[in-house]
């Protein structure tokens, strides 16, 4: 009996051509898989990078609101004997006598400078806090209030501790601080500086301004730095409208 015959073409398997333009959409799909994970990827660490930013922001800010509400109502002499309140300001820096704890756990009085920093070597701009102790009755130099004179009140020669320096926040382009101060007709003034005055203000203003892509001033941002008004502990509730 004959065996049956088959007719068309027979079942051979692929073709070198075939398995060649398998192969090749088989690389282009994996290439657009792989393209499109590497995009959700960056766009997740982004996403990641500025929840960080932000969160470590947040945590500075509130150690700075921390220090200016312990701003101390000290009064200190300067070289030229004059007598002020302690703190020295203007727009870009700010120096004065707040609390800080020691190492072990007490608060204790430091002299406390914020002011931004160029490191000079293509390192991001930085806030920079410098401390040291306060001595009382320590005379003091405006013109570098961290470095000490040597000099007390009486003449006398007072032994001071050295400056240490500490960076809070990289990419800080530059800060800009206001201080509220009350004229003889009891109506509210900000002040670019707070400079041989005999009281505290009575609200202190902090805009911290974020270095764009190419080193320079950026705009605003409120993730990265939500504009700080804070009142010293003294005029917490001093009766005056703050604004």
């Amino acid at each position: 009996m004959k065996a049956p015959r088959v007719y068309g073409r027979q079942n051979r398997g692929f073709t070198l051509v075939e398995l060649l333009i398998a192969l090749l959409l088989t690389g282009l799909v994996a290439m657009l898989v792989f393209g499109a994970f590497r995009i959700a990827t960056g766009s997740w660490e982004r996403v990641i990078r500025k929840q960080e930013r932000a969160h470590e922001s947040y945590l500075v800010q509130s150690f700075v609101r921390r220090l200016l509400e312990q701003a101390q109502p000290l009064r200190v002499r300067d070289i030229e004997t004059r007598l002020s309140v302690a703190m020295y300001g203007d727009e870009q820096q700010l120096t004065f006598v707040t609390e800080l704890p020691t190492p072990r756990g007490l608060a204790q009085l430091y002299w406390c400078q914020l002011r931004v920093k160029d490191p000079d070597n293509g390192e991001p701009r930085q806030l920079i806090m410098t401390t040291r102790a306060y001595t009382e009755g320590e005379v003091i130099d405006w013109r570098n209030p961290l470095e000490s004179t040597g000099e007390g009140i009486n003449g006398g020669q007072i032994a001071l501790s050295e400056p240490e320096e500490r960076v809070l926040l990289q990419g800080v382009a530059e800060i800009e601080l206001e201080y509220l101060y009350y004229d003889e007709s009891d109506q509210p003034e900000w002040r670019r500086e707070w400079q041989e005055q005999s009281v505290l203000p009575y609200l202190v203003r902090l805009r911290v301004l974020p270095e764009d892509a190419d080193g320079l001033v950026g705009e605003a941002v409120t993730a990265f730095w939500p504009q700080l008004t804070v009142s010293p502990t003294e005029y917490r509730y001093g009766g005056k409208t703050l604004l």
